[in-house]
C-alpha cells in the first residue's frame, strides 16, 4: 500500500506541474501540493465525468481561477485558461485505486501546469503518475 507521504513526495517530484491534488469519490482530499481545493470544487470534480455538457459548459475552478474545459475523454478531462503569454492548463484523471478504502469507487488526480508545458506533455505524465502511484486510469 502506498502511503500519503510517499504520494506527496511523488507529486512534489513532478516539476512540470504547478498544482496537484488527489482526492476520492468520497470527497476526501488525500494530498495536495501547492494549493487547496474548496469543498464545492471537490464536489464538482467528483461528478465531472457524469455530464459532459455541464462540465464543458461550466469549466473548472481552482483557487477562484476559471479554466475552460475543451477536452472530455473519460477517464481524462482537460482545458486551460489565459492567453499565449500567461496560460495555464488543467487536467483531471479518474482512477480505479489500487487500495480503495471503504466505498470508494475512484480516486482523482487534478493538476495544473504553466506554459510552456502543454497538455501534450502533462496529460501523458499524469497517466504515468497514476499508474505508477495510485491506480489504473483505464475507462471502465
Amino acid at each position: 500500500m502506498v502511503e500519503q507521504s510517499d504520494i506527496l513526495k511523488a507529486l512534489q517530484a513532478e516539476q512540470d506541474w504547478h498544482k496537484a491534488f488527489i482526492f476520492t469519490s468520497n470527497k476526501e482530499v488525500i494530498v495536495s501540493n501547492n494549493g487547496s481545493l474548496k469543498p464545492e470544487e471537490v464536489e464538482f470534480y467528483t461528478n465531472a465525468f457524469n455530464d459532459r455538457d455541464t462540465t464543458v459548459g461550466e469549466g473548472f475552478f481552482v483557487d477562484g481561477e476559471h479554466f475552460d474545459v475543451h477536452r472530455f475523454h473519460p477517464p481524462l478531462i482537460y482545458g486551460r485558461r489565459g492567453g499565449p503569454d500567461d496560460g495555464e492548463g488543467i487536467a483531471l484523471a479518474r482512477v480505479k485505486p489500487n487500495n480503495p478504502k471503504g466505498e470508494e469507487s475512484h480516486w482523482f488526480l487534478l493538476i495544473t501546469y504553466l506554459l510552456p508545458i502543454l497538455s501534450a506533455k502533462a496529460v501523458p505524465q499524469m497517466v504515468k503518475f497514476c499508474e505508477a502511484n495510485i491506480g489504473n486510469t483505464a475507462n471502465e
